[in-house]
């Protein structure tokens, strides 16, 4: 019978005589030490290098996030969305739309323009989309304008001549005609004041601020309801009192205030149901401006978000540059241009009650 001890002893599973253990069991302490010092080292650097990767991955991350474009990453094999970031996640059309592109291109989502430009970098496609939108509304303005002073020009002397045969038709008409000469008078007024405002809209707005006597700006306004025509009863009332001078160009000043009452004027002209009109001007001093603010009870603002934007109008009499033009009279005396249709509808201008170096 065979010893139990004895096999015990030689069995195989529990033979040391070839593990690392047991080399390790012959090297002398010094060894064994110095070899745990590099295993420990080894692990540190591991760490070490784990560390910068996560914050390296991190910074690209934060980037990523930080910069204005939509960027979505697409692996090649099968198609799948590899990464974007929030601006892309925020803009789910994106997903849909078919990126078997050239490497540049444009398209519309909902009412915003995007350049889509793609790469690759192994086997990762890379999109970005960058918002256009304003870049393009630029350029059309720029375009239109062009285009509208070319036409302004064309026109402006034709016009002159009418306008100056109509003064001299006035003097020579009888009492049953001068009525239509007045009224052809007033239209020709209308087609000069758009002509100005085209004009001084595309070479841009410098103003040269002096000090200025309210009763000349209260004249001038008399003057635009006389020329202006109109066909409802309107009651206009004034209260500027309160101060006797400011600092504006008057020259500049006189149009913002001629686009806001004839802007004021052709709202209550767009109210069938209106029997009488109502044009209340105020001027008071708030907070280091001057304020002009002009109330009337005529059609609402539509949609007050785009309601500077040149050549956008929903006037039935407009032409797209009266607001616009106003905004950059006013932003060239350090002032502003504001509107309100919650409780009761107005317009105002204010500018500073000190002028203030450009």
């Amino acid at each position: 019978m065979p010893d139990k001890k004895q096999d015990l002893t030689s069995n195989p599973k529990e033979d040391t005589t070839n593990s690392p253990l047991s080399d390790l069991a012959k090297l002398d302490l010094g060894d064994t030490q110095s070899l745990l010092k590099l295993l420990n080292e080894f692990i540190l650097q591991s760490y070490k290098v784990e560390k910068e990767f996560k914050d390296f991955k991190a910074l690209i991350e934060l980037v990523l996030e930080m910069i204005p474009q939509a960027v979505l990453v697409f692996n090649e094999d099968d198609g799948s969305l590899f990464y974007q970031n929030k601006k892309a996640a925020s803009l789910p059309q994106l997903l849909d739309v078919n990126f078997n592109l050239e490497s540049e291109s444009e398209i519309r989502l909902e009412t915003n323009i995007y350049l889509l430009q793609s790469s690759h970098v192994s086997n990762k496609t890379i999109i970005t989309a960058t918002n256009i939108t304003e870049q393009k509304r630029q350029e059309r303005l720029a375009s239109m304008g062009q285009v509208s002073a070319h036409l302004a020009h064309e026109i402006r002397n034709p016009i002159g001549s009418i306008s100056l045969l109509a003064s001299v038709l006035e003097k020579r008409v009888d009492s049953n005609s001068a009525k239509i000469v007045e009224e052809m008078k007033k239209s020709i007024w209308r087609v000069e004041r758009i002509i100005k405002s085209t004009l001084l809209f595309s070479k841009g707005v410098q103003a040269n601020i002096k000090l200025c006597a309210i009763k000349d700006l209260q004249a001038q306004m008399q003057t635009i309801i006389n020329e202006y025509a109109y066909g409802k009863d309107i009651d206009f009332s004034f209260n500027l009192n309160s101060i006797d001078s400011i600092y504006v160009d008057i020259s500049l000043f006189e149009i913002a205030l001629q686009n806001l009452i004839c802007n004021a004027i052709d709202a209550i002209e767009e109210c069938e149901d209106l029997e009488k009109g109502k044009v209340k001007i105020e001027l008071f001093e708030e907070e280091g401006f001057y304020v002009f603010r002009i109330y009337d009870n005529g059609k609402d603002i539509e949609d007050i978000s785009s309601l500077f934007e040149a050549f956008k109008t929903t006037k039935l009499k407009g032409h797209g540059l009266g607001l616009a033009l106003s905004e950059q009279i006013l932003k060239a005396h350090n002032g502003f241009l504001n509107a309100n249709n919650i409780e009761s509808k107005y317009f105002e201008l204010k500018v500073p009650t000190k002028p203030l170096p450009h």
